[in-house]
């Protein structure tokens, strides 16, 4: 099916893109095998036993949304590395100071 999509891809693609698009979609299939995506995040993965090896923070600023378009938006990011059986996953936490929203994605790498 992957090649399928490829090759409608590439043969609806003008010929000076050929190599753009190839470049592009082979980045997207490796990505894809590269990890899995999980519903659970890094206090569920704690508690099944997960160990936690690694941690990051960092913060972006961004523009303000309105009405507050003057004030910074702050972009809280800790980024995860956990380990269980040979096995890594990394996850990331986003909190948004001004949507007040936090979000968690966790991928499973593969061996």
């Amino acid at each position: 099916m992957i090649a399928n999509c490829l090759q409608w891809t590439v043969s609806r693609v003008s010929t000076g893109a050929h190599t753009v698009a190839a470049f592009f979609l082979a980045g997207v299939l490796t990505s894809i095998s590269w990890a899995q995506p999980l519903e659970a995040g890094v206090y569920d993965l704690t508690r099944q036993g997960w160990q936690i090896t690694a941690t990051t923070e960092r913060n972006e600023r961004r523009p303000g949304i309105a009405p507050y378009i003057q004030l910074p938006r702050i972009i809280s990011v800790t980024d995860y590395r956990l380990e269980k059986s040979g096995q890594v996953i990394i996850c990331e936490m986003r909190y948004d100071s001004q949507r007040d929203r936090q979000d968690e994605t966790c991928m499973l790498k593969a061996p």
